[in-house]
């Protein structure tokens, strides 16, 4: 395990929300930084995808998603999808 430390503000928040939830206060830090790291990988994923550095099997595979599920949140991010003779080659090495 590893110690992460807060900023009192922080802190407070947290404890204010956990109440409000029921919960611990670690369960809902653990939780909220597990939901915040989910965030931050699809946005890293969205955007390589977005500047054509990976292909949509590989967008699809870093977010655990199948290929209708990827395509679906491109369209939901206003992502152009551009899926060219060349990507499906890619994709099906």
């Amino acid at each position: 395990m590893k110690v992460v430390k807060l900023n009192e503000d922080l802190y407070k928040k947290a404890k204010k929300v956990s109440k409000a939830h029921g919960m611990k206060v670690n369960d809902l830090i653990i939780q909220a930084v597990n939901q915040g790291l989910d965030v931050l990988s699809e946005k890293n994923v969205l955007e390589l995808y977005r500047e054509r550095k990976i292909t949509l099997q590989k967008a699809a595979e870093k977010l655990s998603l199948d290929i209708w599920e990827m395509i679906e949140k491109l369209r939901k991010a206003d992502i152009h999808i551009d899926y060219s003779r060349e990507n499906l080659a890619e994709d099906l090495k």
